[in-house]
């Protein structure tokens, strides 16, 4: 049985993945009271580099390696990664490498 979770609601947006600077890079800036939860995303990387995912400064995944010319590509998820209350989705990349791509988000009450 599939069941949806009602508090993601229909306004999912879309933000731009784009970034070259090693440690943490801001991809969805957290509101207050509102919570972040990612759908969906996708990645090109144009080096290799670990990427980690934050809610803020809080771990959403450990290390994942990617090397040069690596793609990731996260399908809709029913349970998506789900940021702190007023925290922003962080991508921490161990190099500078370009990173670029698109997410799809809800930001919730």
């Amino acid at each position: 049985m599939t069941t949806f979770d009602p508090t993601i609601g229909p306004l999912v947006q879309q933000a731009v993945i784009s970034f070259s600077s090693s440690g943490n890079n801001v991809v969805v800036l957290g509101v207050t009271s509102q919570r972040i939860k990612i759908l969906q995303f996708f990645l090109v990387l144009a080096g290799a580099t670990n990427l980690t995912y934050y809610s803020g400064a809080t771990p959403l995944s450990g290390p994942l390696d990617f090397s040069a010319n690596a793609a990731q590509v996260q399908d809709f998820i029913q349970l998506p990664l789900t940021c702190n209350v007023g925290d922003s989705f962080v991508i921490n990349s161990t190099n500078a490498v370009q990173v670029g791509g698109t997410v799809w988000y809800a930001q919730v009450l």
